[in-house]
């Protein structure tokens, strides 16, 4: 950072409260909307969330399976693998609307918008009447969660202090693996509803509308971030903003100093914008359009910002192509593949998934600031690769009889390990963090955009990972088997190699340090343009500062 930022971050550590859960706990402001926009994240995670998890229970319930109207879906592997690849679909389409969404609407009113798209999913899917229903509400379930998943980060990034960002960021990670958690454990007890009666089906389903109707409500009580509030000039109720997140006077030092650095960024990226894209700037709704289209066209521009680029959805793309995504869609139906007794046995072993996210999700979060990114991915990674062969080998020697109890249960443990392994690694906390640092400032929110389309991309059926996941997984378990696994594992092996050999590690790292990292110098010229920023704020500052007192003086 530049010399004056280095200047005030120093003093604003200097008067910060305390870190943690301990300072989130002190501002009972600050957390009351964590826990709001928590709801949010309940609905979605990207590859992960209470949707997810529950639709595949749904799949294996009798009431479903057994309904003529939905039959094709749960029995026929390619209509299954298109059903459930719908939501990354609409996944995809939400998280590339949701920067113009949120600049136009505002980061507050993204979050009612995402909500009310996933009541309108859930009540489809709820009511289906047949299987185009259900194709449709998947959809548009996809796009609220799509659009959740990037506006909820922003808007709790936007509104906490730096010493509380992580925590705040922490608590959102783990209502995504609890909304996994809840959603097979709620299928678990549906599911003995009846094995006639659709509500065992159609109950679970509507358990995601819960928090998305809560959301809907709290969001009128949410304030609007300040740093939204400055970019559209209004200055004097961002600053009564803040002051009221921080629970301190308007003309307190602390929030003296970031309202300053809010004003830097703001005016950085005006300057930016305007010297770029001098035909797009102060246009109505249409020509922001295509200022959005246009800073992603940035991110391709030079080789250095194309390798930032490509390390940013690398990143997204292993954690996807891991294989996670084919235990949880269809974790109810491996399991009962494995023999392991009744299909309520298989539902059981299916929820153990959702508590082994929740517990294994906090090591990753304790341990990223502590020993950095790379050494939790190539880690992690090496846990999965070895229970993906451990897995490939028990089901190749044992299926399809798995007349040996003592072998299908190894293998389900070797499942859960595989999702622990996961979850203390390559889930959220590490891959988001990573694709939020390697750009620099002026191209920084697009960039983290693209990587979070990334993930839904590689949720799209028609691109790649949930082509492959939600479209191909069901045919690679009735036809390849074991094989299924050991292509999970080639990509596994590949994102262990590109965690080693091409990913920079990020952690504490400046931008100085990051553009040696790339062999570009975006984020040099970035600080020597804040710096200029920054030093012709506090010119302005001090002048109106000694105005006052002139003032003040006269009177006298």
């Amino acid at each position: 950072m530049s010399n004056l930022q280095a200047i005030n971050a120093a003093r604003r550590a200097e008067l910060a409260g305390p870190a943690g859960v301990r300072g989130l706990i002190k501002n009972p402001r600050l957390f009351r909307l964590a826990i709001i926009t928590t709801l949010g994240a309940l609905c979605y995670g990207g590859s992960v969330g209470y949707e997810q998890g529950a639709y595949s229970q749904v799949l294996v319930m009798d009431a479903f399976v057994n309904n003529p109207k939905f039959s094709r879906i749960a029995n026929d592997s390619s209509f299954k693998g298109w059903s459930v690849s719908t939501l990354g679909l609409g996944g995809w389409v939400g998280a590339l609307s949701n920067g113009y969404l949120c600049d136009i609407l505002s980061r507050r009113w993204t979050l009612l918008v995402g909500a009310i798209i996933c009541l309108l999913g859930t009540g489809l899917t709820t009511g289906a009447r047949d299987s185009s229903y259900m194709f449709a509400g998947r959809f548009f379930i996809g796009w609220a969660v799509g659009s959740l998943s990037a506006a909820v980060p922003l808007y709790n990034s936007e509104i906490s202090p730096p010493e509380l960002r992580g925590t705040v960021v922490s608590i959102q990670q783990l209502a995504i693996v609890t909304g996994i958690c809840i959603s097979f454990w709620v299928g678990y007890g549906t599911n003995f509803i009846s094995e006639t009666n659709s509500a065992s089906w159609r109950v679970c389903l509507a358990g995601q509308g819960i928090p998305a109707l809560a959301l809907a409500l709290l969001t009128f009580t949410l304030p609007y971030t300040p740093r939204w509030l400055i970019r559209k000039g209004r200055g004097p109720e961002a600053l009564q903003t803040l002051a009221w997140l921080r629970k301190l006077p308007q003309d307190s030092e602390i929030v003296q100093l970031e309202y300053l650095e809010i004003q830097a960024e703001a005016m950085f990226e005006a300057e930016t914008t305007a010297e770029r894209f001098p035909n797009l700037v102060g246009g109505g709704a249409f020509t922001e359009f295509k200022l959005q289209i246009a800073h992603f066209g940035e991110l391709f521009t030079t080789i250095h910002m194309f390798r930032r680029t490509a390390v940013a959805c690398l990143t997204q793309f292993f954690q996807q192509m891991s294989g996670i995504d084919a235990i949880v869609y269809y974790a109810p139906t491996i399991f009962q593949s494995l023999g392991l007794g009744a299909k309520t046995v298989s539902l059981l072993a299916a929820g153990v998934i959702g508590i082994v996210f929740v517990i294994s999700t906090l090591p990753a979060i304790a341990s990223i600031d502590r020993i950095g990114r790379r050494p939790l991915l190539i880690i992690g990674g090496a846990g999965m690769a070895l229970m993906l062969i451990l897995i490939a080998a028990l089901t190749a020697t044992y299926q399809p009889e798995w007349n040996k109890p003592a072998a299908a249960w190894s293998t389900a443990t070797f499942i859960w390990l595989y999702v622990a392994f996961f979850g203390a690694s390559w889930v959220g906390p590490v891959s988001w963090t990573v694709i939020s640092e390697v750009f620099p400032l002026s191209t920084r929110a697009h960039g983290v955009a693209l990587g979070a389309s990334a993930n839904w991309m590689t949720n799209a059926s028609t691109i790649l990972r949930n082509f492959v996941v939600g479209i191909i997984v069901p045919d690679m378990l009735d036809h390849i088997t074991y094989g299924t696994y050991l292509f999970f594992l080639m990509f596994m092996l590949m994102g262990i190699a590109f965690a080693i050999w091409v990913l920079p590690e990020t952690f504490g790292k400046s931008l100085e340090e990051m553009d040696l990292a790339f062999g570009s110098g975006e984020g040099q010229a970035d600080m020597a343009r804040m710096e200029r920023i920054l030093m012709s704020l506090r010119d302005q500052e001090e002048k109106r500062g000694n105005s006052v007192d002139s003032n003040k003086n006269e009177a006298v």
